[in-house]
C-alpha cells in the first residue's frame, strides 16, 4: 500500500512519484486524551468508551472506510500528580483519567474490519517478557497479522507505586532493560518454532513436532527464562514495532529496535534535526534509514469552509480544560506551572523539578521556534489544552493537507498520529474531507478494491509480502535457523566495575 504510481504528464514524461503519507488515528481508553475537557461537547462520545463496545466498533468501521493505516492506542499505568503536587486535578478534569485497558476492545474491532491495523501501547517495566509475548502473538493470530506494539519504558512514579515499587527505574537503565526485554521476545517469537512445526497429522496423532519447537534458555542481567514460546508462529511473528521518544537513550533504542518512531513537536524546524539524527543512527547500525518511519502528532480541525473550521476551533476553546492541559504538561515535563506567580515568565529546562519525566517532550516544549518564540505558563496553558502541545491545523481540507505536506517536506516525517478534539467528530472530518483531498494530491493510497487480499500491519508500511521483520533488523539475528544460545550473564566483580566506571 506504500507503492506510489503517477500517470504520465501531457508531454509523455513520467511525474516524480510522491511519497504516500501514513495516517494513524490516535486514541486512548479515556475521556480526555490530548484535548481534555472536550467531553463537554454534546457531539463528543469519549465518555461512552467504558459503556460498551459500541464506541470502539463504530470507530473501527469508520477508520476502515477511510483507509486509515492503524488505530494507535496510547496507555498509561498511573495518574499525573505533578500539578499542585496532587492527583486531584487529574481526576477532577478527566485528564487521561480514568484509563481502561487498550487490549480489550481489539478483537471486537478486528472482527468488523479487514485492513485496519492496531498499535497497542504496552510497557517493558511491569510484566515478564513471556506474558507480553503470549498476548501479542495471540492478538496477531486473531487479527490475521494486524498488530503493532508501541514500546514504552514507564517513568511515572504513580505507576510504579501501583505495582508496589517506590521509585521508577533510572532513565537510561530503563532502556538498557528494555533492550534485553526485546531480545528475549525475539527469541520467543522468532527462534522457538519452525514454520512447519504444526503438523496436523491425524493418522499419526501429531499436532506439532517437538523437534521443531525449541526451548529458549535466557539468563540475562534483568530477565531469566527457560521455556519454548507457548503460542505457535503468528502471521507476522513479531508485531510491527513502534517506539516513542528522541532522548539520547531513546534514540539509540529506537534505531536498534523500532520500525516506526512516534514523535511530538510544535514545530517542524525543531523536529527536523531529531529526525535527521534518527535516520543517521539507523544508517550507522546497518539499517536503511528510509525504513525507519517517523510519525508526528497532528491535530486537525477541518471544515468545509475556513469559517466553519474556525467556528469548530472556537467551540473547542470554549470546552477546553486549561487546567487539564496543564496537568498533562506538568506530568510530561516535570514543570508545575501552578507554582509560577508570573504567567509570562519564560519556562526553561531548569524549571523541571521532577526526576521522572519524558526528556524528549521536556526538550521539545522548552525549545523556542518561529511558531512559539517564548514558552511561558500562559502559552502552555493555552496550547496544552487542545492537541497536547502538538500542531493544531485549522482550516479547509486543502489548507490542512498543505500543512501536512509542509511537515513532511520540512521535518522529513513519514506520517502522522492524528489526535482528536472530539471523537468521532475529528475522525469523521479526516475520513470524509481530509483523506479525499490527500488522495487528490497523490499523497494517500486509494481505497482497496472489494475482494482484495488483506494486508498485515507491516505490509501496509513496507509493501506486500513483508510480513516479518526486514532483513536489516536486529530481530532477524534470532531466526530459528541462525539462532545461537547466549552465555549466561555474569555480574562484574567489584574490581571490574571500578575499572568500567573509571573508563566511563
Amino acid at each position: 500500500m506504500t507503492d506510489t504510481h503517477e500517470p504520465p504528464t501531457a508531454n509523455g514524461t513520467a511525474q516524480i512519484p510522491k511519497k504516500h503519507i501514513l495516517l494513524n488515528a490516535f486514541d486512548m481508553f479515556t475521556p480526555g486524551h490530548l484535548s481534555p475537557g472536550q467531553w463537554k461537547n454534546p457531539s463528543d462520545r469519549s465518555t461512552t468508551k467504558f459503556e460498551s463496545l459500541d464506541y470502539w466498533i463504530n470507530l473501527a468501521k469508520l477508520l476502515e472506510k477511510g483507509g486509515i493505516n492503524a488505530l494507535f492506542l496510547a496507555d498509561t499505568y498511573g495518574g499525573y500528580d505533578t500539578y499542585e503536587g496532587s492527583l486531584d486535578e487529574c481526576v477532577r478534569r478527566g485528564a487521561q483519567w480514568p484509563v481502561g485497558d487498550p487490549v480489550i476492545p481489539i478483537s471486537a474491532m478486528a472482527a468488523v474490519t479487514k485492513n485496519l491495523a492496531f498499535g497497542i501501547t504496552a510497557s517493558t517495566s511491569f510484566e515478564p517478557p513471556f506474558l507480553l509475548a503470549k498476548r501479542f502473538s495471540t492478538l496477531d493470530h486473531l487479527t490475521r497479522g494486524r498488530i503493532g506494539w508501541n514500546i514504552v519504558t514507564s517513568w511515572k512514579k504513580s505507576a510504579f507505586k501501583a505495582i508496589g515499587l517506590d521509585n521508577p527505574i533510572e532513565h537510561d537503565q530503563r532502556y538498557e532493560q528494555a533492550d534485553e526485554y526485546l531480545r528475549v521476545l525475539y527469541k520467543l517469537w522468532n527462534a522457538s518454532w519452525t514454520p512447519s512445526a504444526i503438523q496436523l497429522d491425524p493418522s499419526s496423532d501429531i499436532y506439532s513436532d517437538p523437534s521443531q519447537v525449541r526451548q529458549i534458555n535466557h539468563s540475562g542481567k534483568y530477565f531469566q527464562l527457560s521455556t519454548p514460546h507457548i503460542v505457535p508462529p503468528s502471521p507476522q511473528r513479531t508485531p510491527f514495532l513502534f517506539q516513542a521518544g528522541t532522548s539520547s537513550a531513546g534514540s539509540e533504542f529506537a534505531t536498534t529496535h523500532a520500525e516506526a518512531v512516534f514523535v511530538s513537536s510544535h514545530s517542524p524546524s525543531v523536529l527536523a534535526p531529531k529526525v535527521q539524527k534518527l535516520r543517521e543512527l539507523a544508517r550507522q547500525k546497518g539499517r536503511d534509514p528510509a525504513s525507519l518511519k517517523v510519525f508526528a502528532t497532528f491535530t486537525p480541525i477541518v471544515g468545509r469552509t475556513e469559517e466553519e473550521a474556525r467556528a469548530k476551533y472556537e467551540e473547542a476553546r470554549k470546552n477546553a480544560s486549561v487546567i487539564g492541559g496543564s496537568v498533562l504538561f506538568a506530568g510530561w515535563t516535570g514543570i508545575d506551572i501552578s507554582q509560577f506567580a508570573d504567567l509570562d515568565q519564560e519556562i526553561s529546562v531548569s524549571d523541571s523539578k521532577e526526576k521522572n519525566k519524558i526528556l524528549s517532550i521536556l526538550d521539545n516544549f522548552t525549545t523556542p521556534s518561529e511558531e512559539v518564540p517564548r514558552w511561558t505558563p500562559r502559552v502552555v496553558a493555552e496550547r496544552a489544552a487542545i492537541g497536547g502541545l502538538g500542531p493544531v491545523a485549522v482550516g479547509t481540507a486543502e489548507q490542512v493537507a498543505e500543512e501536512m505536506e509542509r511537515w513532511v517536506r520540512e521535518a522529513d516525517v513519514d506520517g502522522f498520529n492524528v489526535a482528536y478534539v472530539t471523537t468521532p467528530g475529528t475522525f469523521e472530518e479526516v475520513v470524509k474531507l481530509l483523506v479525499p483531498e490527500l488522495r487528490r494530491r497523490g499523497l494517500y493510497p486509494e481505497q482497496e478494491a472489494e475482494g482484495a487480499e488483506a494486508w498485515t500491519a507491516r505490509e501496509k508500511v513496507y509493501g506486500r509480502g513483508q510480513r516479518g521483520l526486514r532483513e536489516d533488523h536486529v530481530g532477524r539475528k534470532y531466526d530459528w535457523d541462525v539462532y545461537v544460545e547466549e552465555e549466561p550473564f555474569k555480574a562484574p566483580t567489584e574490581e571490574e566495575a571500578r575499572e568500567e566506571n573509571a573508563e566511563a
